[in-house]
């Protein structure tokens, strides 16, 4: 059960005020294919360079296991490192 402090964030609410860097990158980038698996992808992407604004290609794909039926792993792969250039919190 949540607490009281702590707070959900969906794919809604991650755009909400302006486009994230990962939302932004899979635009861009078209990473998304048939699209059913992206949320998960986006939103794991998030979360991951939230705790490591420079992911390794190696911490990356050990973070986003959401299977994607269309192969786009390179593609996810490409999005997450372009995202990452973008972090605000990127020292």
């Amino acid at each position: 059960a949540l607490g009281e402090e702590q707070k959900i964030v969906t794919i809604e609410g991650l755009g909400a005020e302006r486009p994230h860097p990962v939302q932004e990158a899979w635009a861009e980038l078209d990473v998304a294919q048939c699209g059913y698996c992206q949320v998960g992808m986006m939103m794991a992407s998030a979360a991951l360079l939230a705790r490591n604004p420079n992911p390794s290609d190696d911490e990356i794909r050990a973070e986003i296991t959401n299977i994607c039926r269309c192969g786009t792993y390179q593609r996810v792969l490409a999005g997450v490192k372009l995202a990452a250039t973008r972090m605000p919190n990127r020292g």
